[in-house]
């Protein structure tokens, strides 16, 4: 029998898509002795207790292994609004709130049901690996702008890149990879811009509680409220990242064509997770989780920049929020076109550490490569760079 034509074929829309390097060097790394894996983004500190009981609890509550809405639970929504109440005192309706299977998935609803082929959306480079993939995928014309040496949207080249066929733009601050957070000049010009010329503003919040130094997060909603669907998640917060449950939200008119798409992609987000959060928000435990993560992560921060920066031909810019570092290489030895997969490949071979090099996360730092301190604490961040130091000199 002839084979069929469509074994082992695919969309044409995927022939430009390439696996996230990412994962493969986490797959890589899973299995082999003494690797330290400082690739993933994912912090390995377990969840708060109280979260852990209410998992316990809802597994007993009928009604939480049942169907939901498709946007979710109400007593959810409700824990939602009243934290975007108290953080950032931003009047949201229960109505403008989609929980989905994790803010990824709230991204690739949102471009779907926002954009059409054609359309120019405009990103930040380097940025999260969704970024320009979900855009592309959909037919859009994808505008990357190269963030300044601080690591913030250049407001003149993203004035420059604004046109008439600009429908939506991608923010994320604090930032994956480069754990900067954008100021509030920034955020208020940016937020000018989509007033201005009328584009959609996604915004990727969901490292809102990890920013150190006494930085505040300024979420652009409160600046273009009728332009602006905040993307966030409980992954990073709870340290859930196997949870798969996050949310989009945003005055309910903008969130119509999301809410719309969301039930024929997820029919509704984890239900058991979603119970015991909404039981969990708000509680003394929940407050007091936020300082300890930030507090461990800022102790880790702290080891990285003094530890790394020990590397020879290596420097670490200023690291204001997230769990990443992104240290640029400065060394004659690494002088190929892509610095930063040289290193990482060179280092995993000789020293068993597990980083990312920049060119997953756009094109306009390849001397660049990401760290997640999120996975390792301060003993292996520590062993990390020595083992980097023995390996390069």
């Amino acid at each position: 029998m002839a084979e069929s034509q469509y074994f082992g074929s695919q969309a044409n829309r995927l022939d430009e898509i390439q696996p996230s390097g990412i994962r493969k060097m986490f797959a890589r790394a899973q299995g082999l002795e003494g690797v330290i894996s400082l690739g993933i983004g994912m912090p390995d500190l377990m969840p708060p207790q109280g979260l852990l009981d209410e998992m316990k609890l809802s597994l007993e509550n009928t009604r939480a292994h049942g169907y939901t809405l498709n946007s979710g639970i109400s007593a959810l929504h409700e824990k939602i609004v009243a934290k975007y109440k108290e953080d950032y005192n931003i009047d949201f309706s229960t109505n403008g709130v989609v929980v989905g299977a994790g803010g990824t998935q709230i991204i690739y609803t949102a471009i779907y049901a926002y954009t059409n082929p054609g359309d120019e959306v405009i990103i930040p480079d380097p940025g999260f690996v969704y970024y320009p993939t979900v855009p592309m995928m959909a037919g859009c014309d994808v505008k990357p702008i190269a963030l300044d040496e601080k690591f913030q949207f250049p407001i003149d080249k993203l004035t420059e890149t604004v046109s008439s066929k600009t429908k939506l733009m991608i923010l994320n601050s604090p930032n994956n990879p480069c754990g900067s957070v954008a100021d509030e000049a920034t955020t208020k010009a940016i937020a000018d811009l989509a007033n201005d010329h009328d584009f959609i503003l996604l915004s990727d919040e969901v490292y809102e509680y990890i920013i150190f130094d006494g930085l505040k997060h300024y979420p652009l909603a409160k600046y273009a409220p009728e332009k602006t669907v905040t993307v966030n998640s409980f992954s990073k917060t709870y340290c859930v990242t196997g949870w798969r449950l996050g949310y989009g939200i945003g005055e309910k008119k903008l969130m119509e064509p999301l809410a719309k798409l969301h039930p024929f992609l997820v029919a509704n987000a984890p239900s058991i997770p979603q119970f015991a959060i909404s039981n969990f928000m708000g509680s003394p435990e929940d407050y007091e989780f936020r300082s300890h993560l930030r507090e461990i992560l800022e102790k880790r921060r702290d080891v990285v920049d003094k530890e790394f920066s020990k590397i020879p031909g290596v420097t670490v810019p200023k690291i204001e929020g997230s769990f990443y570092a992104f240290p640029k290489i400065e060394s004659d030895k690494y002088r190929s076109d892509n610095p930063g997969y040289e290193f990482s490949e060179d280092i995993f071979e000789k020293a068993k550490v597990v980083t990312v090099p920049a060119s997953e996360f756009g094109k306009s730092r390849w001397d660049h490569f990401r760290i997640s301190f999120g996975s390792a604490d301060e003993a292996k961040l520590k062993e990390a760079a020595e083992r980097i130091i023995q390996n390069v000199e």
